[in-house]
């Protein structure tokens, strides 16, 4: 194998392999409303097994607040008591926007 070719499989394999550690990232808010964060405005990179993550919080037909965040085993679902809760899942970057 020439100097050359040496020098392109090195860097292939390194440029890959920073691709695969990077990993997800995600926005962070504890307190949104009005798709605006108010409070705790941040950036998280999901580990393992985890995806980005949107909470909508709701009193009947009314929106309360929003929360963004990395979650671990995240699932989507909907919540209903008193209140209603909205639980979004997504894997690709920056996708849990407020």
């Amino acid at each position: 194998m020439n100097p050359a070719t040496k020098v392109s499989t090195v860097l292939i394999v390194t440029l890959s392999f920073l691709c695969l550690v990077e990993g997800l990232i995600c926005n962070v808010c504890e307190f949104a409303e009005n798709s605006k964060c108010k409070k705790g405005k941040d950036r998280c990179v999901a580990d393992h097994g985890q995806s980005c993550a949107s909470i909508s919080y709701y009193f009947g037909d009314i929106h309360l607040f929003s929360r963004q965040l990395c979650m671990p085993n995240c699932t989507e679902d909907n919540y209903t008591r008193n209140d209603k809760h909205y639980l979004m899942c997504c894997n690709t970057n920056l996708c849990n926007t407020f």
